[in-house]
């Protein structure tokens, strides 16, 4: 495509390219070896006691160890697919977001596969950094590796809040911020 420029790296995980028709910004989901390391024994261990929980469930012949067996498995296949989730985001998963002629679109795509959601340039209001508590236990759950979550930048549009930039430091949301502005401000009439 002529007139594409290199891919610009901005802060740790973040990259920019630039053409005439639009700007995509892409936000990697890879995590550290040793993080990686964690979620994979995490997984294993997990698969093991989803094992037991089935055999169990299928050997026992006492009612009441059925019933509990069964429960049990259902929980544990509910964090079992959440868990499978993570690990593939953090694998191939990134974020899109790809501002062009009066529109945003925001993707999270697993390698190649990804849904756009379209926002029209138009109708977005108070872009800016999600504010939150660091004491609070939740958002530190939000920045741990082990969820996908943690949206540090966000955007008022028709009414509905719209979050993105997945466990970005506070530095690199603002980053982004200034970016999707830039692109705004130069892809905003429709």
């Amino acid at each position: 495509m002529s007139g594409t420029s290199a891919p610009k790296f901005i802060g740790k995980r973040i990259t920019v390219v630039r053409s005439k028709e639009d700007i995509v910004v892409t936000i990697s989901q890879q995590i550290e070896r040793w993080q990686e390391a964690l979620l994979v024994g995490w997984l294993l261990a997990w698969t093991f006691c989803g094992v037991v929980f089935i055999k169990y469930a299928i050997e026992t012949t006492i009612m009441s160890d059925r019933v509990f067996f069964v429960i049990a498995s259902s929980l544990w296949a509910y964090f079992f697919v959440k868990i499978i989730k993570v690990y593939m985001w953090r694998k191939g998963g990134r974020e899109i977001i790809r501002i062009s002629k009066g529109k945003l679109e925001i993707m999270n795509a697993y390698w190649k596969r990804a849904l756009p959601e379209t926002f029209l340039i138009g109708s977005i209001f108070k872009l800016g950094l999600i504010k939150r508590n660091p004491g609070n236990f939740l958002a530190f759950l939000d920045d741990s590796f082990w969820i996908i979550g943690g949206e540090k930048v966000g955007f008022s549009h028709s009414g509905t809040k719209i979050r993105v930039g997945k466990q970005l430091s506070d530095k690199d949301a603002e980053l982004l911020i200034r970016v999707i502005e830039s692109g705004m401000k130069e892809f905003g009439k429709a």
